[in-house]
């Protein structure tokens, strides 16, 4: 609780002009350009926030519909082909995977969200498939024995007990579209890589720094978050591990 109230505060003094401004001249010096100033601190951390939130909401639900699909067809081309796919994707620099979507979905927010998606996707997937290939064999031949039914065995029995390797994908998946975003600003998707990118064009190195230091916190704040929820649901019994 202590670190998520540091990174929270932190967070807040980030998003305030004043105190940023104030935090970029203390590390910086005085400066003729402290703060970006084509839009708010607060509103760059929120539509940062709510493109890496979206994106990943979408690569969960695919990361895990595709391993529970996989795990129900062990050995089969199904399963490769999954797989395969997802290291396929996951090989494809950022930028490059940029640059081709643009010709078809144009600049703005389309091509960077379903980059994302597919930045996002593979690390949910293998933690998902994993987690449910461990599974003990015991554990499903108890629940045939009590007349579980296939679905019934994967909802209430293997993906709660799978729930630790869907939060390791979960994290990294996090991690990797903040700072993924950033590169969005290329391409018109705004968020926090706007002041990077300008700090980087512009040689103004407190709008670079306004963009990596406030992206950091996030990713820290992001990953306590996570780790919080899960260990929150745990406690209060809403999954056995």
């Amino acid at each position: 609780m202590i670190r998520g109230g540091v990174l929270v505060v932190l967070l807040g003094l980030l998003s305030v002009p004043l105190t940023l401004g104030w935090i970029l001249q203390l590390l910086l010096g005085k400066a003729s350009a402290v703060i970006y100033p084509l839009e708010a601190p607060w509103a760059l951390i929120l539509e940062h926030g709510t493109l890496v939130t979206a994106t990943t909401a979408v690569a969960l639900l695919l990361g895990t519909a595709g391993a529970v699909w996989a795990y129900a067809k062990p050995g089969t081309n199904t399963r490769k082909m999954l797989s395969t796919t997802g290291a396929l994707l996951q090989t494809v620099p950022p930028v490059a995977f940029l640059a081709l979507a643009v010709p078809i979905l144009g600049f703005g927010s389309v091509p960077v969200f379903w980059a994302l998606v597919a930045f996002a996707v593979l690390p949910i997937f293998h933690g998902t498939l994993a987690a449910l290939d461990s599974l003990p064999p015991g554990i499903q031949n108890v629940a045939v024995g009590l007349g579980f039914s296939r679905w019934q065995r994967l909802i209430q029995i293997e993906l709660p007990l799978a729930v630790p390797g869907i939060k390791a994908g979960l994290g990294t998946s996090v991690m990797i579209n903040i700072g993924t975003a950033t590169i969005g600003a290329t391409m018109g998707a705004g968020g926090l890589g706007r002041p990077i990118i300008a700090g980087i064009s512009e040689f103004q190195f407190s709008y670079l720094l306004q963009g990596a230091l406030t992206a950091g916190v996030l990713a820290l704040f992001a990953d306590w978050a996570l780790s919080f929820g899960f260990s929150f649901r745990k406690r209060h019994g809403r999954y056995r591990v």
